[in-house]
């Protein structure tokens, strides 16, 4: 599908815990610097409670699979997997306003990953409207609280998103979303509803997704998504907990090979400005489908 753009890469970091956002983020700031290039960074603005994943081992097909391949205690560490469990879950934005300022200060952008990240990926389908506005007004509140601005972009926990959020990011001046899995910029359709929100869907596989499969090494994994790129746009989602800790050198590898072959780093605030000048965005359905080597639906671009 033709985009408009050459060689781009847009660069989505989702942070999903507390440890992520703490010690993940500044090591990719530092990446981030290092090469010269800026990043979208999504934050949840509520507590970390990674331990409620457990209950997926027995509702996921596929979750204990991919969690042996990433190996989950190297990744979020033993106090981590303990939040909502034993241990109360930690206020991520809140508790890390500093690091939030800095990505701004940057010159990265900030959006919103949710208020709850576990809560969202695993219930947001079933969720209403008034409960979706609800936990979107409050995402919201905490974001304007520690920018003093109103938040522009949103980025769905595990790729889950409904009809009722669409509405709400339409209804109040974000610039666009990231929610899905798809090919290209596409205006959605869902729930029988149309909405004029851009959606800017990862098109790339994510690390989690291939490492064990792809690779097991950073160099094999990290030839393996320079090969997956295209000469139009590509939007990689990278996690702090991953490429901000003991994968940082495969993401560090990747960004300094397609540099060197061409290719240009984008804000996704910045390519949502570009797709809305073009004039060449479709209006795409969202639907539940499955990704290979992710456990779990995921809404998808309809093609």
């Amino acid at each position: 599908m033709n985009t408009g753009f050459h060689k781009t890469i847009g660069l989505k970091v989702d942070v999903d815990t507390y440890d992520g956002m703490r010690k993940g983020v500044p090591t990719l700031l530092s990446l981030l610097r290092k090469h010269g290039i800026r990043a979208s960074f999504f934050v949840p603005m509520g507590k970390d409670h990674t331990g409620w994943t457990a209950k997926r081992v027995f509702t996921r097909k596929g979750f204990l699979k991919k969690a042996g391949r990433v190996g989950v205690l190297e990744t979020y560490g033993l106090k981590t997997l303990m939040y909502g469990l034993l241990l109360p879950g930690p206020e991520i934005a809140r508790k890390a306003t500093p690091i939030l300022k800095q990505i701004v200060a940057e010159g990265h952008e900030a959006g919103i990953h949710g208020y709850d990240h576990v809560h969202w990926h695993d219930y947001v389908k079933t969720w209403g409207r008034e409960k979706t506005e609800e936990v979107l007004q409050k995402a919201s509140a905490v974001y304007e609280d520690v920018f003093g601005e109103r938040p522009r972009s949103f980025a769905a926990p595990g790729w889950m998103v409904n009809q009722h959020a669409l509405r709400f990011f339409r209804n109040n001046g974000f610039a666009y979303t990231s929610d899905t899995r798809g090919l290209s910029p596409f205006f959605p359709e869902m729930g029988g509803e149309s909405f004029d929100i851009l959606q800017i869907p990862t098109t790339l596989p994510t690390l989690d997704e291939v490492v064990g499969i792809a690779g097991t090494d950073a160099a094999s994994l990290s030839r393996f998504f320079l090969s997956s790129l295209t000469d139009g746009l590509n939007i990689l989602t990278v996690h702090t907990e991953l490429e901000g800790h003991r994968w940082a050198g495969c993401l560090d590898a990747f960004v300094r090979i397609s540099l060197e072959q061409g290719f240009t780093f984008e804000r996704l605030i910045d390519i949502a400005a570009q797709c809305k000048n073009q004039g060449i965005v479709p209006r795409c359905r969202i639907i539940y489908g499955y990704v290979e080597g992710r456990a779990g639906e995921v809404s998808r671009q309809e093609t």
